[in-house]
């Protein structure tokens, strides 16, 4: 299964990719640790593409 990892840093949105749980919550944490916020983890529901669950302007990243 694969886990999105969303998160904000006040100018942009990033969506990254990790394939087991333990890797997608590992890092959310380093992230909040960077000052990222709004940091959440979601599992990638097939149907379901990256892109409506983030604004317009944002930046997929894997």
């Amino acid at each position: 299964m694969t886990y999105l990892i969303l998160a904000r840093d006040g100018t942009s949105q990033i969506v990254l990719k990790r394939d087991s749980e333990d890797a997608a919550e590992k890092k959310a944490r380093e992230l909040k640790e960077m000052g990222w916020f709004e940091v959440e983890v979601r599992e990638d529901k097939a149907g379901h593409p990256v892109a409506a669950t983030a604004t317009d302007r944002s930046n997929t990243l894997q």
